[in-house]
Order: C-alpha cells, then structure tokens, then sequence
C-alpha cells in the first residue's frame, strides 16, 4: 500500500521539507508499514524504496521529472568515508542516452535539461554490512545547479551529442567532457547497442555527472575559487576551455621567468609547487586555493617542459597503488582507467639548451578509447599478473607498452609496502610514457 503524501507536491520547498525529515534516519526508522518482505529480507534498491514507500509513488522511466507538477526529479546516492570525510562513493546517473533518437534533440528542449533542471538530492552511507533499510541518511537538499556551471554542462552535452550524431557513439570517453558525463551503462562489457549512422554497435551509454562533481556539490566548504571571469564569460556563451587557453594567450612566448615576475610570483623556479602557482596565478586563483571548475570536473592538470628534441622531459606519473588492493580490481572499475578516462589539461613548455622554459601552448587532452582498452589495459592486466605470480620487482616497463609502464613513486628506496606474497616491495604507480605524449601532442 502506498504511503499518503504529507507534502505539497507542486511546491519544491514542500518537498524538500517533507525529504529532510529523513536527515540522520534510515529507511526503516523513517517508513511505517514496510512490507514484511523488505522488513525480513532487507532486499531492495534504495531509490526505489524511498520512492514508492516514503514519497508514495511508484517507480518509473517517464520522461518527466518525479514531481512533474514542482519540476523536482528525486536522486538518491551513495556516499563513502574517507578518513574524516564523506565523499560520493560513485558517479550520479542521470537517464539513459538514446544513440538512435538524440541527434533530434536541442539542449534547451532536450529530455536530461527537462528532468534535471532541478533535483532533489538524497545522500545516504553506504556501509557494507548494512543493507539497505538501514544506511543512514547524512544530506537532503534541493540542487540547482548554478550558472556557469549549467553552461559548461551543456557544452559537454552537445559533445556527446555530436558523437552520438556522427555515427561515433563507439568512440565516447567520459574524459571527453568535464562535469557531464556518457558512462557505461551494463554490468557486462559485451552487451552493445545499435546507433544511427553507423553500423558498428556501441556500449549502452548514460548521462551523469561526474564523481569529482558531486564531491563539489557535497562539501561545499571546500576551498575553490573559480577561474577569473569564467562565471561572466559561461552567460556569454564562452566555452569554459576557450576562455583557459585565452588566459595563457599573453604569455605564450615568455619564459616562466618572466611570467612569474609580471604576475609578482616569488617562488623560485626549483620549488616543487612552482608551476603550480604559476598556473593558478594566469587563471586569476589564488595559490592557496584549488580550481572550482577543475576540480567538479576532475581535469588533471599538469606541466609539460619539452627538450629540444620534443620529447616531455618527465614522464606522467599516476597516484601510488597498493600491491594487495590493485590484484582484487577488475579492469571496468579500475584505478587506473578511472585515470585515464579523465580530461588532462597541459600547460606546455619548451626547454632550450640552458633549460630555460618558455611556454608554447596549453592544450585540452582526453586519451583515445582505442588507447585506454587497447595498450593501457594490457599493461594493467600484465602487471596484475606479475604481482600474483610474486614479481612485484619486475612489472612492465617502458619499453614493453607504447602507452604506459610501472615504475617506483616513493620517497626513496625504503618506501615500500607489502605485496599479496607478504613480501615488501618499493611503492610504485602507473606512469603515462613520455614518448606516447609526445605523439599525442604531435598529431
């Protein structure tokens, strides 16, 4: 029997209020008369429960949002601990993408912007043992998202669009875009799906926004600063990633030198965080704050010094991994592609014979699909096959895979950390080959 509906459900803030009464409860603290079948069992998917039990209306699939007359569209979702904080534990799905009807889509009258204009976001914990009746709800709140951020999410939507358009729908990448993204969308890799335009089939695909997004929406204490004049610049139309290369644009040409004296930078150049600051002073951030727009969208930023021969002077390293936690990871939900399906921004510089640097360009990156299953998954499938074989010492290197090797990433030579054998083993990480940026930034 569905539950009566204690709220206004034509008023957003009605709903609202009726949804924080959720705050620090569980679903069985919260629901009277649950079936005995979810009351013993404890099965269930928890949007579908909170849906149907606590807001009285049956799951669906409509194209409308779940308060069709407020315009409100429910999403429940998962957050983890981490250390002290709470963070999403995963990506926030939005709707599946239509390969053979989007291409007939505008953003303004597109099904996503009808459903998802304005949200209401639940958070509850998700706790391994506990099922879920019994994860506690931590955040309710009502989510609009802000100007300039629905600016950049359109951008990304017409992206995806364009691909899906082309006949390309194979070749999207979540490191396409920057808060908006195409994730899979099936528990089994072969399943695949027809798409206009083309007769290869494609993954089925769906719109959310991204991990490092909704990290933003949740902790919005954190420390961000958005690029200077990105808000103004997004209501004008301005492409987020067009206005970046225009803030580096006076400065192509100047040694890093010269930049950090014009911007009154005084770190010297040997100081580990210096090209960091000097990124952040170009873009108008202060050193001591992070990027609002890099860090919703998860972009990795990073410094290129090119030698003389064209080859980046450092390869790109990847965070330290843990021997026995990298063996029980499957290749869809890896560390590792989680990496590389980001977006990178680099901010180029070239060396001369005196290695002095002088920026040349930036540029907006995001790896080849065919890169990031092909080359790169056979370097992580080859490594995790050397540790369980208890040779942790002699993982892939360079010279074995044109895209990417493993190599240490500790303090020094005691830094290391036990394998499955129980043996220790210097800390290491995936690095991206010098020589494979090199090519990507020739082509």
């Amino acid at each position: 029997m569905l539950v009566s509906k204690p709220y206004d459900d034509s008023d957003p803030k009605s709903i609202e209020a009726y949804a924080c009464r959720l705050i620090g409860k569980t679903l069985r603290d919260a629901i009277n008369d649950l079936p005995e079948s979810l009351v013993v069992g404890g099965k269930g998917k928890f949007g579908n429960i909170l849906e149907r039990y606590y807001f009285g209306y049956m799951p669906n699939s409509r194209p409308e949002p779940d308060f069709p007359k407020a315009g409100v569209e429910l999403k429940s979702t998962p957050l983890k601990r981490q250390g002290k904080r709470l963070v999403a534990k995963e990506r926030l799905v939005l709707g599946n993408i239509d390969f053979m009807t989007l291409d007939t889509e505008t953003w303004e009258k597109s099904s996503l912007l009808k459903k998802s204009r304005l949200l209401l976001l639940v958070f509850y914990l998700h706790e391994d043992d506990k099922g879920p009746l019994d994860r506690e709800i931590k955040i309710v709140r009502l989510w609009e998202f802000p100007e300039e951020d629905l600016a950049i999410i359109k951008s990304d939507w017409e992206r995806i669009a364009a691909k899906v358009r082309e006949g390309r729908a194979n070749e999207l990448s979540e490191g396409d875009t920057l808060y908006l993204g195409a994730c899979t969308k099936a528990a089994d890799s072969s399943v695949l799906k027809k798409q206009k335009n083309s007769s290869i089939l494609a993954k089925p695909r769906a719109f959310s926004l991204k991990q490092s997004y909704m990290n933003a929406v949740i902790n919005e204490s954190l420390k961000l600063q958005s690029v200077a004049g990105a808000v103004e610049a997004t209501k004008q139309g301005v492409h987020f990633e067009q206005l970046v290369h225009a803030r580096f644009r006076p400065y192509v040409g100047k040694t890093a030198d010269e930049i950090a004296d014009e911007l009154g930078v005084k770190i010297q150049r040997g100081a580990k965080n210096f090209y960091a600051v000097l990124t952040k002073r170009i873009l108008g951030v202060d050193p001591e704050r992070r990027i609002a727009e890099f860090e919703k969208a998860n972009v990795h930023v990073s410094t290129v010094r090119l030698k003389p021969n064209g080859v980046p002077k450092e390869d790109l390293p990847f965070r330290a991994f843990d021997y026995c936690d990298l063996v029980q990871q499957h290749w869809e939900s890896s560390d590792l592609r989680n990496e590389l399906q980001r977006r990178f921004f680099f901010v180029i510089y070239q060396l001369d014979r005196e290695e002095v640097p002088t920026l040349t360009e930036t540029r907006f990156w995001s790896m080849p699909v065919s890169d990031i299953e092909g080359p790169a998954r056979e370097c992580f499938d080859e490594t995790i096959h050397r540790i369980e074989e208890d040779r942790a010492d002699y993982l892939p290197k360079k010279s074995e895979n044109v895209v990417c090797h493993v190599r240490p990433h500790g303090r020094d030579s005691r830094d290391v950390v036990p394998t499955p054998s129980g043996k220790l083993s210097c800390r290491k990480s995936f690095w991206l080959n010098g020589s494979y940026i090199k090519r990507q930034l020739d082509s």
